[in-house]
């Protein structure tokens, strides 16, 4: 993170620092994540013994292109949104397809008064002239979001909790299908 971006945190913060609980209650937030048919990197660690070096369960195969899949999802206080299965990488035109087809639908169910405060991260599709125009069209009020936070982002814990789910899950995925029969059940 540059300086800019910690003070633009800072400031963030600063605007924030007075919102009450309740107001907190009518954020949906939202956002999407990348899964992998196979752990990639180094996401695990292991505590072993001396001599388990080789022990199967001390070991986890790795692949550096593994086949993905992107979601969509998101959540309020009350409740869990649906979890979308992505074609592809996100567009403004895809995200503005979930924009009518999940987000307005799920505002009004979640926040029938109208009162409900969408968050998107800065994402350079969530800010494409067809995805801007669809929210101004379905008069969607947006939480301003800061560049370079996914930490901030509570939605980014469900995503952990849910990779965590997936590769821990016996057996692994076989298939992209099967692993978006995972994500789904995670």
């Amino acid at each position: 993170m540059t300086e800019a971006h910690c003070q633009a945190r800072l400031e963030w913060a600063y605007e924030h620092e007075n919102w009450t609980e309740r107001k907190w209650k009518r954020v949906l937030f939202s956002d999407e994540s990348t899964f992998t048919q196979f752990q990639q990197g180094q996401q695990g660690m292991v505590w072993r013994e001396p001599g388990e070096e080789l022990n199967p369960d001390c070991i986890s195969v790795t692949v550096k292109h593994s086949p993905s899949k992107m979601f969509w999802r998101c959540f309020s206080w009350s409740s869990l949104g649906p979890i979308v299965p992505l074609n592809g990488s996100v567009t403004g035109q895809t995200h503005a397809k979930i924009i009518n087809d999940f987000v307005v639908p799920i505002l009004h169910t979640h926040f029938p008064q109208g009162n409900g405060i969408f968050q998107e991260d800065n994402a350079a599709p969530h800010h494409s002239k067809v995805a801007t125009a669809t929210r101004e069209n379905a008069r969607i009020v947006t939480l301003d979001w800061l560049a370079q936070s996914p930490d901030i982002n509570p939605i980014e814990n469900i995503w952990t909790k849910m990779k965590m789910m997936i590769r821990y899950h016996s057996p692994p995925p076989s298939s992209i299908n099967v692993l978006m029969e995972y994500v789904t059940d995670a």
